[in-house]
Protein backbone atom coordinates (compact mmCIF):
# COMPACT_ATOMS: atom_id res chain seq x y z
CA UNK A 1 0.00 0.00 0.00
CA UNK A 2 1.30 3.30 -1.11
CA UNK A 3 1.92 6.38 1.60
CA UNK A 4 -1.12 8.13 1.59
CA UNK A 5 -0.74 12.15 2.32
CA UNK A 6 -1.20 12.03 5.67
CA UNK A 7 1.98 9.48 5.80
CA UNK A 8 3.53 11.75 4.07
CA UNK A 9 2.81 14.89 6.49
CA UNK A 10 3.58 13.12 9.54
CA UNK A 11 7.11 12.17 8.16
CA UNK A 12 8.06 16.06 7.81
CA UNK A 13 6.65 16.43 11.02
CA UNK A 14 9.01 14.01 12.68
CA UNK A 15 11.62 15.39 11.25
CA UNK A 16 10.98 19.10 12.06
CA UNK A 17 10.62 18.05 15.38
CA UNK A 18 14.17 17.31 16.04
CA UNK A 19 16.63 19.64 16.63
CA UNK A 20 19.23 17.85 14.06
CA UNK A 21 16.63 18.04 11.37
CA UNK A 22 16.20 22.08 11.38
CA UNK A 23 20.19 22.28 11.59
CA UNK A 24 20.52 20.26 8.69
CA UNK A 25 17.65 21.48 7.12
CA UNK A 26 19.53 25.18 7.19
CA UNK A 27 22.38 23.57 6.05
CA UNK A 28 20.87 22.64 2.91
CA UNK A 29 19.79 26.30 2.63
CA UNK A 30 23.27 27.52 3.69
CA UNK A 31 25.16 25.70 1.02
CA UNK A 32 22.18 26.19 -1.52
CA UNK A 33 23.04 30.01 -0.97
CA UNK A 34 26.62 29.58 -1.26
CA UNK A 35 25.90 27.36 -4.82
CA UNK A 36 23.86 30.47 -6.28
CA UNK A 37 25.62 32.97 -5.38
CA UNK A 38 29.31 31.21 -6.19
CA UNK A 39 30.90 33.32 -3.39
CA UNK A 40 29.55 36.74 -4.80
CA UNK A 41 28.33 39.86 -2.97
CA UNK A 42 24.43 40.25 -2.71
CA UNK A 43 21.46 39.28 -1.55
CA UNK A 44 21.90 35.64 -1.40
CA UNK A 45 25.04 36.27 0.02
CA UNK A 46 22.89 38.04 2.71
CA UNK A 47 20.68 35.09 3.33
CA UNK A 48 23.73 32.78 3.42
CA UNK A 49 25.25 34.51 6.44
CA UNK A 50 21.92 34.85 8.15
CA UNK A 51 20.99 31.08 7.88
CA UNK A 52 24.65 29.98 8.94
CA UNK A 53 23.86 32.04 12.12
CA UNK A 54 20.85 30.75 12.50
CA UNK A 55 21.80 27.46 12.68
CA UNK A 56 24.14 27.60 15.60
CA UNK A 57 21.09 27.51 17.75
CA UNK A 58 19.96 23.88 17.31
CA UNK A 59 23.53 22.94 18.18
CA UNK A 60 23.36 23.88 21.53
CA UNK A 61 24.78 21.24 24.08
CA UNK A 62 25.87 19.13 21.31
CA UNK A 63 29.43 18.65 22.63
CA UNK A 64 27.86 17.17 25.27
CA UNK A 65 25.43 14.94 24.23
CA UNK A 66 28.47 13.17 22.13
CA UNK A 67 31.40 13.13 25.03
CA UNK A 68 28.01 11.69 27.59
CA UNK A 69 28.74 7.77 26.03
CA UNK A 70 32.64 8.72 26.71
CA UNK A 71 32.10 9.58 30.09
CA UNK A 72 29.97 6.75 31.35
CA UNK A 73 32.10 4.00 29.38
CA UNK A 74 35.62 5.53 28.73
CA UNK A 75 37.16 2.14 28.53
CA UNK A 76 36.20 -0.63 25.86
CA UNK A 77 33.12 -2.61 25.71
CA UNK A 78 34.52 -5.75 23.92
CA UNK A 79 31.62 -5.61 21.40
CA UNK A 80 33.57 -4.66 18.71
CA UNK A 81 37.09 -5.10 17.47
CA UNK A 82 39.25 -2.95 19.75
CA UNK A 83 40.93 -0.81 16.89
CA UNK A 84 37.34 -0.03 15.60
CA UNK A 85 35.88 0.86 18.71
CA UNK A 86 38.96 3.52 19.41
CA UNK A 87 38.22 4.71 16.08
CA UNK A 88 34.12 5.63 16.86
CA UNK A 89 35.41 6.59 20.46
CA UNK A 90 37.70 9.06 18.78
CA UNK A 91 35.47 10.21 16.00
CA UNK A 92 33.43 11.28 19.23
CA UNK A 93 35.93 13.09 20.42
CA UNK A 94 36.23 14.88 17.37
CA UNK A 95 32.82 15.63 16.53
CA UNK A 96 32.79 17.14 20.28
CA UNK A 97 35.50 19.34 19.72
CA UNK A 98 33.88 20.52 15.91
CA UNK A 99 30.63 22.06 17.49
CA UNK A 100 32.47 22.89 20.90
CA UNK A 101 34.85 25.42 18.70
CA UNK A 102 31.87 26.18 16.37
CA UNK A 103 30.29 27.60 19.79
CA UNK A 104 33.46 29.54 20.47
CA UNK A 105 33.42 30.98 16.58
CA UNK A 106 29.80 31.95 17.20
CA UNK A 107 30.40 33.84 20.47
CA UNK A 108 32.49 35.70 18.44
CA UNK A 109 29.97 35.99 15.37
CA UNK A 110 27.93 38.04 18.23
CA UNK A 111 30.32 39.96 19.54
CA UNK A 112 31.03 38.15 23.20
CA UNK A 113 34.64 37.79 21.75
CA UNK A 114 36.25 40.50 20.46
CA UNK A 115 39.68 39.17 19.29
CA UNK A 116 39.55 38.26 15.44
CA UNK A 117 42.26 35.80 15.79
CA UNK A 118 40.67 33.65 18.18
CA UNK A 119 37.64 33.42 15.95
CA UNK A 120 39.54 32.50 13.08
CA UNK A 121 41.93 29.98 15.13
CA UNK A 122 38.48 28.24 16.37
CA UNK A 123 36.91 28.45 13.24
CA UNK A 124 40.22 26.14 11.67
CA UNK A 125 39.97 23.88 14.56
CA UNK A 126 36.12 23.33 13.94
CA UNK A 127 36.88 22.22 10.19
CA UNK A 128 39.39 20.12 11.14
CA UNK A 129 37.75 18.16 13.73
CA UNK A 130 35.09 18.21 11.37
CA UNK A 131 37.12 16.65 8.49
CA UNK A 132 38.86 14.57 10.92
CA UNK A 133 35.38 12.82 12.08
CA UNK A 134 34.42 12.41 8.92
CA UNK A 135 37.39 10.56 8.23
CA UNK A 136 36.88 8.29 11.58
CA UNK A 137 33.26 7.43 9.66
CA UNK A 138 34.88 6.32 6.35
CA UNK A 139 37.38 4.22 8.68
CA UNK A 140 34.77 2.56 10.43
CA UNK A 141 32.38 2.32 7.98
CA UNK A 142 34.88 1.00 5.31
CA UNK A 143 35.99 -1.48 8.05
CA UNK A 144 32.45 -2.75 8.60
CA UNK A 145 31.56 -3.14 5.05
CA UNK A 146 34.61 -5.20 4.17
CA UNK A 147 33.97 -7.95 7.35
CA UNK A 148 30.28 -8.45 6.57
CA UNK A 149 29.86 -11.78 5.54
CA UNK A 150 27.63 -15.09 6.11
CA UNK A 151 28.39 -17.90 6.78
CA UNK A 152 25.25 -20.89 6.42
CA UNK A 153 24.92 -21.98 9.92
CA UNK A 154 24.75 -26.34 10.03
CA UNK A 155 21.06 -27.29 9.39
CA UNK A 156 20.02 -23.70 8.24
CA UNK A 157 17.10 -24.03 5.42
CA UNK A 158 17.59 -22.45 2.27
CA UNK A 159 14.81 -19.71 3.37
CA UNK A 160 16.59 -18.34 6.53
CA UNK A 161 19.97 -18.45 5.18
CA UNK A 162 18.21 -16.02 2.26
CA UNK A 163 17.06 -14.20 4.76
CA UNK A 164 19.63 -13.59 6.64
CA UNK A 165 21.99 -12.55 3.23
CA UNK A 166 19.61 -9.95 2.26
CA UNK A 167 19.61 -9.08 6.10
CA UNK A 168 23.26 -8.12 5.75
CA UNK A 169 22.75 -6.96 1.86
CA UNK A 170 20.29 -4.00 3.82
CA UNK A 171 22.97 -3.49 6.32
CA UNK A 172 26.26 -3.22 3.41
CA UNK A 173 23.88 -0.93 1.61
CA UNK A 174 23.20 1.45 4.53
CA UNK A 175 26.63 1.55 5.28
CA UNK A 176 28.03 2.70 2.04
CA UNK A 177 25.48 5.58 2.04
CA UNK A 178 26.81 6.57 5.00
CA UNK A 179 30.13 5.33 4.29
CA UNK A 180 29.63 8.12 0.83
CA UNK A 181 28.32 11.32 2.93
CA UNK A 182 31.59 10.94 5.04
CA UNK A 183 33.20 11.39 1.84
CA UNK A 184 31.16 14.07 0.64
CA UNK A 185 31.48 15.91 4.53
CA UNK A 186 35.24 15.49 4.37
CA UNK A 187 35.71 16.42 0.76
CA UNK A 188 33.48 19.51 1.94
CA UNK A 189 34.89 20.41 5.21
CA UNK A 190 38.40 20.46 2.91
CA UNK A 191 36.85 22.58 0.57
CA UNK A 192 35.76 25.42 3.29
CA UNK A 193 39.49 24.80 5.06
CA UNK A 194 40.97 25.41 1.27
CA UNK A 195 42.79 22.30 1.71
CA UNK A 196 41.52 21.94 -1.32
CA UNK A 197 41.35 24.65 -3.67
CA UNK A 198 37.86 24.47 -4.69
CA UNK A 199 35.79 27.05 -5.71
CA UNK A 200 32.69 28.61 -3.97
CA UNK A 201 29.97 27.25 -6.22
CA UNK A 202 32.06 23.63 -5.90
CA UNK A 203 32.22 24.03 -2.03
CA UNK A 204 28.55 24.98 -2.28
CA UNK A 205 27.68 22.23 -4.38
CA UNK A 206 29.00 19.66 -1.92
CA UNK A 207 27.41 20.96 0.88
CA UNK A 208 24.23 21.07 -0.88
CA UNK A 209 24.51 17.43 -1.59
CA UNK A 210 25.86 16.41 2.05
CA UNK A 211 22.91 18.16 3.50
CA UNK A 212 20.53 16.44 1.34
CA UNK A 213 22.17 13.43 2.34
CA UNK A 214 21.99 14.22 5.98
CA UNK A 215 18.44 15.06 5.78
CA UNK A 216 17.50 11.48 4.26
CA UNK A 217 19.29 9.81 6.99
CA UNK A 218 16.97 11.86 9.45
CA UNK A 219 13.90 11.00 8.16
CA UNK A 220 11.44 9.02 10.39
CA UNK A 221 10.43 5.84 9.21
CA UNK A 222 6.99 6.02 7.61
CA UNK A 223 3.98 4.54 9.70
CA UNK A 224 2.94 1.35 9.28
CA UNK A 225 -0.79 1.06 7.60
CA UNK A 226 -3.44 -0.35 10.12
CA UNK A 227 -4.58 -3.84 9.69
CA UNK A 228 -7.86 -4.73 7.65
CA UNK A 229 -10.50 -5.13 9.55
CA UNK A 230 -11.46 -8.77 9.01
CA UNK A 231 -14.63 -9.31 7.34
CA UNK A 232 -17.62 -11.11 8.90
Amino acid sequence: MAPTYADHLTVVKGFCDKADGKDKLTALIQYACMFISAGEPGNIKKIQASVTAARKVFRVMRPLELVTPLLIQPGYTGKQPVLLEAINKVKAILMAIYFGADHVVWAHQIGLISDKKIGERYQKLSLWSWALGSVCTIAAEGWQITAANVTRKEGETEEEYGKRVEEVKKQINQRLFILIHALFQAALAAGLLQVAPLKPRTVGFLGVVASAMNCYMLLPAYPKPAPKSKTQ
